[in-house]
């Protein structure tokens, strides 16, 4: 009981003291569970200032509270109490207004609206506060809105995944006061190449970015025309040819995926494309030629295993038994793990 009584004297005189500044903490508890919970859209870049400002002037606060205490010379800073009323006004009317916008994003029941934006300025906040503030802000100009560009804080995470010129989404809320505010901000590719598009620039991982997407939603025409487009221009780029292709037959359309990969294959000599290749025919129902891709494959590197291991399976798939085994004991002077294969 003594400990209590002890404990219950020291925590009002350590605020007391200014050891533990009231605002300071109130201000950090603020931070923390309010500015970046519900960032708001703003019409001015200025939060990042004004939680610095505020911050300075609740350490400048402590400061001097303490060297009061501690100081022999107490008189002096006697002198400057007064003034310590301005900081702790400031960070009062910081704190009442962080409530206010907290409540404002939690009373919201207006129902969520997705927008799109572009991203005109990505600025990083000239004093952090770590995962108590925001790491930057973003300037940004929102489709189907008021044309005036409007102003975004984030954290860390969301501030190193979006560029300046990049097209983002995020889902509004008008809230209880209202005061919009916004959720769940990620890039958004298609915006980003479109927005790219038409200043003149090409980026070629986001056109692969974007086509991975439409995949996604199985606009599997669209891909396939946007491939070939984009393969023309990046004749060298077969590993993604590669990966986009194979997608594409696990998704069931075989025949747009050996469209894609085949004028890759016929003008570049690579392992890898021709085993690709050479499956994506043979499950499309030509196993002759797929054949043919395989032992080319096994001649451009006769010391790999893959083109030996499908040739061995389509052989065995078509009842050619004794070329099957053939494969397979190639396979298992290479790989000896599959041995079990030629006691089948």
């Amino acid at each position: 009981m003594k400990m209590l009584s002890w404990f219950g004297k020291l925590i009002p005189n350590l605020f007391r003291w200014g050891i533990i500044s009231r605002w300071l903490i109130a201000l950090c508890l603020w931070v923390s569970s309010i500015q970046l919970t519900y960032p708001i859209l703003s019409p001015w870049p200025l939060m990042g200032a004004i939680t610095a400002t505020v911050v300075g002037l609740c350490l400048l606060v402590l400061v001097i509270r303490i060297a009061e205490r501690v100081s022999p010379n107490r008189q002096i800073w006697m002198m400057v109490r007064p003034f310590l009323h301005v900081g702790d006004l400031a960070a009062l009317a910081y704190i009442v207004c962080g409530v206010g916008l907290y409540l404002n994003g939690i009373l919201a029941t207006a129902p969520p609206q997705k927008h799109f934006a572009e991203v005109l300025t990505a600025a990083e906040e000239p004093v952090q506060l770590g995962p108590w503030g925001p790491a930057g802000h973003f300037q940004i100009m929102v489709q189907d809105a008021e044309a005036s560009p409007r102003f975004i804080f984030v954290d860390a995470k969301v501030f190193q995944r979006i560029l300046p010129g990049q097209g983002i989404s995020f889902v509004m809320y008008e809230g209880a006061f209202g005061v919009s505010w916004v959720d769940e901000i990620v890039p958004d590719y298609k915006k980003t190449l479109a927005t790219l598009v038409a200043s003149g620039r090409n980026d070629s991982m986001l056109r692969k970015q974007t086509m991975m997407l439409d995949l996604a939603e199985r606009r599997f025409q669209l891909v396939s025309r946007n491939a070939q487009q984009y393969l023309k221009e990046e004749p060298g780029d077969i590993s993604f040819a590669i990966n986009l292709a194979g997608t594409i037959g696990q998704l069931g359309q075989r025949a747009l995926a050996v469209q894609i990969l085949e004028p890759i294959a016929s003008r570049h000599v690579n392992y890898k494309l021709y085993c690709a290749f050479g499956a994506l025919i043979r499950d499309a129902g030509d196993i002759p030629k797929g054949i043919d891709y395989f032992k080319a494959a096994t001649r451009i590197d006769p010391q790999a295993a893959e083109a030996y291991y499908l040739l061995g399976h389509t052989y065995k798939q078509i009842g050619q038994k004794d070329e099957s085994r053939i494969a397979f004991t190639k396979l298992v002077e290479l790989e000896p793990r599959y041995s079990n294969l030629l006691q089948q």
